[in-house]
């Protein structure tokens, strides 16, 4: 990957717009999304920005690098949340960062909805095959 690519792919991260639905619910996307308000149909608030949500940010991760990639893993998930803090201070977010072998880093994101559950529970994830960083 060029330098340049590298941080474009780091700026994409830290873009953000909102959409509504129909109900008038603010979502928060990355601003390269290309959905546009107003949206329907939207029964799982949760899953729908989890799923638009999700940035692969390398891939075919080794198993010397994977072993490696915490830290920089740890430190790109606080950045994205830090940075959502900033530009929505009304709104609560969680942000996962996850690592899998042979696989991608994934940066992924969602708001805490009223009666709704986090979109992972990330004890399920963390083994020597794959990782999963967490931050609310």
């Amino acid at each position: 990957m060029r330098r340049t690519e590298v941080f474009e792919m780091l700026s994409r991260l830290l873009q953000f717009k909102t959409i509504k639905d129909s109900q008038g619910n603010e979502y928060v996307l990355f601003a390269e999304n290309k959905l546009s308000d107003p949206i329907e149909g939207i029964e799982d608030r949760t899953a729908f920005e989890a799923v638009e949500n999700h940035i692969h940010i390398l891939k075919d991760i080794k198993r010397k690098e994977f072993d490696k990639l915490g830290s920089s893993a740890k430190a790109v998930g606080e950045v994205v949340f830090n940075k959502l803090q900033l530009t929505c201070p009304d709104k609560k977010f969680v942000v996962y960062v996850s690592l899998k072998l042979g696989d991608s880093m994934i940066v992924r994101f969602h708001q805490v909805w009223d009666g709704e559950e986090p979109y992972y529970d990330v004890t399920s994830f963390n083994s020597n095959r794959q990782k999963m960083y967490c931050f609310y």
